[in-house]
Protein backbone atom coordinates (compact mmCIF):
# COMPACT_ATOMS: atom_id res chain seq x y z
CA UNK A 1 0.00 0.00 0.00
CA UNK A 2 2.12 2.88 -1.30
CA UNK A 3 -0.25 5.43 -2.71
CA UNK A 4 2.00 8.35 -1.72
CA UNK A 5 5.09 8.19 -3.91
CA UNK A 6 7.17 10.42 -1.64
CA UNK A 7 7.42 7.66 0.98
CA UNK A 8 10.43 5.35 0.98
CA UNK A 9 12.25 2.71 3.01
CA UNK A 10 15.48 4.33 4.25
CA UNK A 11 17.24 1.08 5.22
CA UNK A 12 17.00 -1.66 2.63
CA UNK A 13 17.21 -5.33 3.61
CA UNK A 14 20.25 -7.05 2.07
CA UNK A 15 19.81 -10.65 3.23
CA UNK A 16 17.21 -13.03 4.63
CA UNK A 17 18.22 -14.50 7.98
CA UNK A 18 17.19 -18.16 8.38
CA UNK A 19 14.62 -18.96 11.08
CA UNK A 20 16.76 -21.80 12.43
CA UNK A 21 19.44 -19.28 13.35
CA UNK A 22 17.05 -17.64 15.79
CA UNK A 23 15.91 -20.86 17.41
CA UNK A 24 19.54 -21.81 18.00
CA UNK A 25 19.84 -19.12 20.67
CA UNK A 26 16.42 -19.84 22.12
CA UNK A 27 17.39 -23.49 22.52
CA UNK A 28 20.66 -22.56 24.22
CA UNK A 29 18.78 -20.35 26.66
CA UNK A 30 16.14 -22.98 27.41
CA UNK A 31 18.75 -25.69 27.98
CA UNK A 32 20.77 -23.56 30.39
CA UNK A 33 20.82 -24.98 33.92
CA UNK A 34 23.32 -22.72 35.62
CA UNK A 35 25.57 -19.76 34.86
CA UNK A 36 27.00 -19.33 31.37
CA UNK A 37 30.37 -20.99 30.85
CA UNK A 38 33.00 -18.71 32.35
CA UNK A 39 35.22 -19.39 29.32
CA UNK A 40 32.60 -17.85 27.00
CA UNK A 41 32.03 -14.83 29.23
CA UNK A 42 35.78 -14.27 29.55
CA UNK A 43 36.21 -14.56 25.78
CA UNK A 44 33.53 -11.92 25.19
CA UNK A 45 35.02 -9.65 27.85
CA UNK A 46 38.54 -9.93 26.41
CA UNK A 47 37.26 -9.14 22.92
CA UNK A 48 35.35 -6.12 24.22
CA UNK A 49 38.26 -4.65 26.16
CA UNK A 50 40.95 -5.50 23.61
CA UNK A 51 39.11 -4.06 20.63
CA UNK A 52 38.09 -0.87 22.45
CA UNK A 53 41.20 -0.39 24.60
CA UNK A 54 41.82 3.14 23.29
CA UNK A 55 38.58 4.27 24.94
CA UNK A 56 39.97 3.52 28.40
CA UNK A 57 38.61 1.63 31.38
CA UNK A 58 36.62 4.62 32.63
CA UNK A 59 34.45 4.32 29.49
CA UNK A 60 34.38 0.53 29.20
CA UNK A 61 33.93 -0.54 32.82
CA UNK A 62 30.44 1.00 33.34
CA UNK A 63 29.22 -0.75 30.18
CA UNK A 64 30.66 -4.12 31.17
CA UNK A 65 29.20 -3.78 34.67
CA UNK A 66 25.74 -3.79 33.05
CA UNK A 67 26.35 -6.26 30.22
CA UNK A 68 28.63 -8.76 31.99
CA UNK A 69 25.98 -10.01 34.45
CA UNK A 70 23.45 -10.40 31.62
CA UNK A 71 25.91 -12.59 29.70
CA UNK A 72 26.69 -14.62 32.81
CA UNK A 73 23.06 -15.63 33.25
CA UNK A 74 22.08 -15.92 29.57
CA UNK A 75 24.17 -18.32 27.49
CA UNK A 76 22.01 -17.63 24.42
CA UNK A 77 22.94 -13.95 24.56
CA UNK A 78 26.62 -14.76 25.07
CA UNK A 79 26.66 -17.04 22.03
CA UNK A 80 24.81 -14.44 19.95
CA UNK A 81 27.43 -11.85 20.87
CA UNK A 82 30.19 -14.20 19.73
CA UNK A 83 28.46 -15.16 16.49
CA UNK A 84 27.62 -11.59 15.44
CA UNK A 85 30.76 -9.82 16.72
CA UNK A 86 28.73 -7.87 19.26
CA UNK A 87 31.76 -7.39 21.50
CA UNK A 88 33.70 -5.51 18.82
CA UNK A 89 30.75 -3.32 17.83
CA UNK A 90 30.65 0.25 19.07
CA UNK A 91 26.86 0.06 19.25
CA UNK A 92 25.66 -3.40 20.28
CA UNK A 93 26.25 -3.24 24.04
CA UNK A 94 24.85 0.31 24.36
CA UNK A 95 21.81 -0.81 22.35
CA UNK A 96 21.35 -3.84 24.61
CA UNK A 97 21.30 -1.53 27.63
CA UNK A 98 18.87 0.86 25.93
CA UNK A 99 16.21 -1.87 25.52
CA UNK A 100 15.48 -1.58 29.24
CA UNK A 101 15.59 2.20 29.47
CA UNK A 102 13.61 3.18 26.38
CA UNK A 103 12.26 0.65 23.84
CA UNK A 104 11.38 3.43 21.40
CA UNK A 105 14.97 4.63 21.52
CA UNK A 106 16.21 1.08 20.99
CA UNK A 107 14.04 0.82 17.88
CA UNK A 108 15.83 3.82 16.38
CA UNK A 109 18.68 1.40 15.69
CA UNK A 110 16.42 -0.08 13.00
CA UNK A 111 17.34 3.02 11.01
CA UNK A 112 21.07 2.68 11.59
CA UNK A 113 21.50 5.27 14.33
CA UNK A 114 22.18 4.91 18.04
CA UNK A 115 24.48 5.64 20.94
CA UNK A 116 28.02 4.34 20.64
CA UNK A 117 30.27 3.28 23.50
CA UNK A 118 31.29 6.86 24.24
CA UNK A 119 27.66 7.98 24.40
CA UNK A 120 27.71 9.74 21.02
CA UNK A 121 24.60 9.55 18.85
CA UNK A 122 25.70 8.71 15.32
CA UNK A 123 25.17 6.50 12.28
CA UNK A 124 26.24 2.87 12.57
CA UNK A 125 26.76 2.01 8.90
CA UNK A 126 30.52 1.50 9.33
CA UNK A 127 30.07 -0.85 12.29
CA UNK A 128 29.69 -4.62 12.70
CA UNK A 129 26.10 -4.03 13.78
CA UNK A 130 25.15 -2.89 10.25
CA UNK A 131 24.24 -6.42 9.05
CA UNK A 132 22.00 -6.83 12.11
CA UNK A 133 20.40 -3.41 11.50
CA UNK A 134 19.58 -4.12 7.87
CA UNK A 135 18.46 -7.74 8.12
CA UNK A 136 17.19 -8.64 11.58
CA UNK A 137 13.48 -9.39 11.05
CA UNK A 138 12.31 -7.35 14.05
CA UNK A 139 14.10 -4.29 12.71
CA UNK A 140 12.89 -4.90 9.16
CA UNK A 141 9.33 -5.27 10.42
CA UNK A 142 9.58 -2.07 12.46
CA UNK A 143 10.50 -0.18 9.31
CA UNK A 144 7.71 -1.85 7.34
CA UNK A 145 5.15 -1.01 10.03
CA UNK A 146 6.26 2.61 10.23
CA UNK A 147 6.13 2.93 6.45
CA UNK A 148 2.64 1.38 6.46
CA UNK A 149 1.52 3.95 9.04
CA UNK A 150 3.12 6.86 7.15
CA UNK A 151 1.22 5.81 4.05
CA UNK A 152 -2.01 5.41 6.00
CA UNK A 153 -1.67 8.85 7.59
CA UNK A 154 -1.04 10.35 4.16
CA UNK A 155 -4.03 8.56 2.65
CA UNK A 156 -6.32 9.71 5.47
CA UNK A 157 -5.16 13.29 4.99
CA UNK A 158 -5.62 13.15 1.23
CA UNK A 159 -9.16 11.78 1.64
CA UNK A 160 -10.35 14.52 4.02
CA UNK A 161 -13.36 16.63 3.06
CA UNK A 162 -12.56 19.94 1.40
CA UNK A 163 -11.38 22.69 3.77
CA UNK A 164 -11.21 20.41 6.79
CA UNK A 165 -8.28 19.07 8.78
CA UNK A 166 -7.52 15.44 9.47
CA UNK A 167 -6.87 14.68 13.13
CA UNK A 168 -4.28 11.97 13.81
CA UNK A 169 -4.01 10.51 17.32
CA UNK A 170 -0.84 8.50 17.96
CA UNK A 171 -1.06 6.54 21.22
CA UNK A 172 2.29 5.35 22.58
CA UNK A 173 3.86 7.48 19.85
CA UNK A 174 7.46 6.96 20.93
CA UNK A 175 9.73 8.93 18.60
CA UNK A 176 7.21 8.93 15.74
CA UNK A 177 9.48 7.08 13.34
CA UNK A 178 6.70 7.01 10.75
CA UNK A 179 6.87 10.80 10.52
CA UNK A 180 10.65 11.20 10.67
CA UNK A 181 12.22 8.43 8.61
CA UNK A 182 10.09 7.76 5.54
CA UNK A 183 9.80 11.02 3.64
CA UNK A 184 6.47 11.86 5.26
CA UNK A 185 5.21 15.34 4.32
CA UNK A 186 3.97 17.41 7.26
CA UNK A 187 1.15 19.73 6.20
CA UNK A 188 -0.08 21.45 9.39
CA UNK A 189 -2.57 23.56 7.45
CA UNK A 190 -4.62 20.45 6.69
CA UNK A 191 -3.53 17.99 9.38
CA UNK A 192 -3.07 18.00 13.15
CA UNK A 193 -1.20 15.27 15.01
CA UNK A 194 -1.73 14.51 18.69
CA UNK A 195 1.09 12.34 20.05
CA UNK A 196 1.06 10.68 23.48
CA UNK A 197 3.89 8.91 25.31
CA UNK A 198 5.17 8.85 28.88
CA UNK A 199 8.78 7.90 28.02
CA UNK A 200 10.84 10.55 29.87
CA UNK A 201 13.77 10.18 27.44
CA UNK A 202 11.74 11.61 24.54
CA UNK A 203 12.50 15.25 23.75
CA UNK A 204 9.94 16.31 21.10
CA UNK A 205 11.69 19.64 20.49
CA UNK A 206 14.82 17.73 19.43
CA UNK A 207 12.94 15.25 17.27
CA UNK A 208 11.07 18.05 15.51
CA UNK A 209 13.30 21.10 15.68
CA UNK A 210 12.82 23.82 16.63
CA UNK A 211 9.23 23.26 17.72
CA UNK A 212 6.83 20.34 17.10
CA UNK A 213 3.97 22.83 16.69
CA UNK A 214 5.53 24.00 13.42
CA UNK A 215 4.91 20.48 12.09
CA UNK A 216 1.34 20.46 13.35
CA UNK A 217 2.28 18.17 16.26
CA UNK A 218 1.11 18.49 19.85
CA UNK A 219 3.19 16.10 22.00
CA UNK A 220 1.82 15.14 25.42
CA UNK A 221 3.40 13.14 28.27
CA UNK A 222 0.17 11.28 28.96
CA UNK A 223 -0.46 7.55 29.14
CA UNK A 224 -2.80 5.72 26.79
CA UNK A 225 -5.72 5.51 29.22
CA UNK A 226 -5.74 9.26 29.84
CA UNK A 227 -5.31 10.01 26.15
CA UNK A 228 -8.36 7.88 25.34
CA UNK A 229 -10.38 9.91 27.81
CA UNK A 230 -9.29 13.26 26.40
CA UNK A 231 -11.88 15.41 24.67
CA UNK A 232 -9.02 16.79 22.56
CA UNK A 233 -8.94 13.46 20.69
CA UNK A 234 -12.62 13.44 19.79
CA UNK A 235 -13.39 13.45 16.09
CA UNK A 236 -10.16 11.62 15.21
CA UNK A 237 -9.62 10.70 11.59
CA UNK A 238 -7.07 8.04 12.52
CA UNK A 239 -5.90 6.49 15.79
CA UNK A 240 -2.53 4.72 15.78
CA UNK A 241 -1.42 2.11 18.31
CA UNK A 242 1.79 0.58 16.99
CA UNK A 243 3.54 -2.28 18.76
CA UNK A 244 1.37 -2.14 21.88
CA UNK A 245 -1.77 -4.25 21.34
CA UNK A 246 -0.02 -7.57 22.02
CA UNK A 247 0.68 -6.52 25.61
CA UNK A 248 -3.06 -6.61 26.38
CA UNK A 249 -5.23 -9.71 26.91
CA UNK A 250 -7.91 -9.69 24.16
CA UNK A 251 -10.80 -8.92 26.50
CA UNK A 252 -8.90 -5.99 28.06
CA UNK A 253 -7.85 -4.72 24.64
CA UNK A 254 -11.50 -4.77 23.56
CA UNK A 255 -12.92 -2.95 26.57
CA UNK A 256 -10.07 -0.58 27.44
CA UNK A 257 -8.77 0.25 23.97
CA UNK A 258 -11.05 -0.62 21.04
CA UNK A 259 -14.31 0.62 22.59
CA UNK A 260 -12.87 4.02 23.65
CA UNK A 261 -11.19 4.38 20.26
CA UNK A 262 -14.56 3.80 18.55
CA UNK A 263 -16.04 6.66 20.56
CA UNK A 264 -13.19 9.00 19.59
CA UNK A 265 -13.30 8.26 15.87
CA UNK A 266 -15.44 10.27 13.52
CA UNK A 267 -17.59 8.28 11.08
CA UNK A 268 -15.26 6.75 8.53
CA UNK A 269 -12.29 7.16 10.85
CA UNK A 270 -9.72 4.37 11.12
CA UNK A 271 -7.87 2.57 13.90
CA UNK A 272 -4.47 1.02 13.18
CA UNK A 273 -2.81 -1.56 15.43
CA UNK A 274 -0.73 -4.68 15.00
CA UNK A 275 -0.65 -8.09 16.68
CA UNK A 276 2.70 -9.85 16.97
CA UNK A 277 2.92 -13.56 16.21
CA UNK A 278 4.66 -16.47 17.90
CA UNK A 279 7.57 -16.69 15.46
CA UNK A 280 11.28 -17.54 15.86
CA UNK A 281 12.26 -13.87 15.72
CA UNK A 282 10.20 -12.76 18.72
CA UNK A 283 11.09 -15.90 20.65
CA UNK A 284 14.73 -14.95 20.17
CA UNK A 285 14.17 -11.33 21.19
CA UNK A 286 12.39 -12.31 24.40
CA UNK A 287 14.74 -15.18 25.34
CA UNK A 288 18.03 -13.56 24.35
CA UNK A 289 17.61 -9.79 24.53
CA UNK A 290 15.18 -9.92 27.45
CA UNK A 291 12.63 -7.98 25.42
CA UNK A 292 9.38 -7.50 27.37
CA UNK A 293 7.18 -10.57 27.01
CA UNK A 294 4.07 -10.24 24.84
CA UNK A 295 0.94 -12.30 24.32
CA UNK A 296 1.93 -13.68 20.96
CA UNK A 297 -0.77 -15.10 18.69
CA UNK A 298 -0.02 -18.66 17.57
CA UNK A 299 -0.58 -17.82 13.91
CA UNK A 300 -1.77 -15.08 11.60
CA UNK A 301 -5.18 -16.77 11.32
CA UNK A 302 -5.44 -16.92 15.13
CA UNK A 303 -4.67 -13.20 15.38
CA UNK A 304 -7.29 -12.38 12.75
CA UNK A 305 -9.83 -14.64 14.49
CA UNK A 306 -9.24 -12.70 17.72
CA UNK A 307 -9.91 -9.39 16.02
CA UNK A 308 -12.97 -10.79 14.25
CA UNK A 309 -14.44 -11.98 17.56
CA UNK A 310 -13.90 -8.52 19.02
CA UNK A 311 -15.42 -6.92 15.95
CA UNK A 312 -18.49 -9.18 16.05
CA UNK A 313 -19.13 -8.50 19.74
CA UNK A 314 -18.85 -4.77 19.19
CA UNK A 315 -21.10 -4.99 16.14
CA UNK A 316 -23.82 -6.57 18.27
CA UNK A 317 -23.54 -3.53 20.55
CA UNK A 318 -23.97 -1.18 17.58
CA UNK A 319 -20.25 -0.32 17.44
CA UNK A 320 -19.54 -1.19 13.83
CA UNK A 321 -16.12 -1.57 12.23
CA UNK A 322 -15.01 -2.94 8.89
CA UNK A 323 -11.60 -4.62 8.93
CA UNK A 324 -8.54 -4.93 6.70
CA UNK A 325 -5.55 -7.15 7.45
CA UNK A 326 -1.99 -7.17 6.13
CA UNK A 327 0.95 -9.45 6.94
CA UNK A 328 4.52 -8.25 6.99
CA UNK A 329 6.55 -9.35 3.98
CA UNK A 330 9.88 -10.45 5.53
CA UNK A 331 9.41 -14.21 5.34
CA UNK A 332 6.03 -15.67 4.26
CA UNK A 333 6.80 -18.92 6.08
CA UNK A 334 7.19 -17.14 9.42
CA UNK A 335 5.22 -13.88 9.43
CA UNK A 336 6.03 -11.55 12.31
CA UNK A 337 2.81 -9.63 12.66
CA UNK A 338 -0.68 -8.91 11.43
CA UNK A 339 -1.31 -5.23 10.77
CA UNK A 340 -4.95 -4.28 11.27
CA UNK A 341 -6.99 -1.30 10.10
CA UNK A 342 -10.49 -1.05 11.56
CA UNK A 343 -12.72 1.57 9.95
CA UNK A 344 -15.71 3.00 11.82
CA UNK A 345 -18.91 2.49 9.87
Amino acid sequence: MLRHRGLYNPVIQTDTMEAREFMKYVDIRRAQKGPTSQDIVTKVKDMFYDFHKLYGRDVLDPIWEKVGPALAKNAGLAQFVLDYDGAVSDFFFPWLITIHTSPSLALEMAYGEGFDIKGRWRASDDDEIDYFVRNDPTFVYNRERQLFVADLVTSVRDARPYRTKSKIVDLGAGRMAWGRWHGFEFLPAVQEILAFDIDPTIAPEKLFEPNPAEYGIAYHRVDIAKALGSSECEGASLVILGGVASYYPPEVFESKIVEPVYELLKDGGAFFFDLQLDCPYYRRSVAVFDWPAMQLAKSASAAIDTVEMIRQRLWSNDMKFSAEYALDTYNPEYPISVMVVLTKI
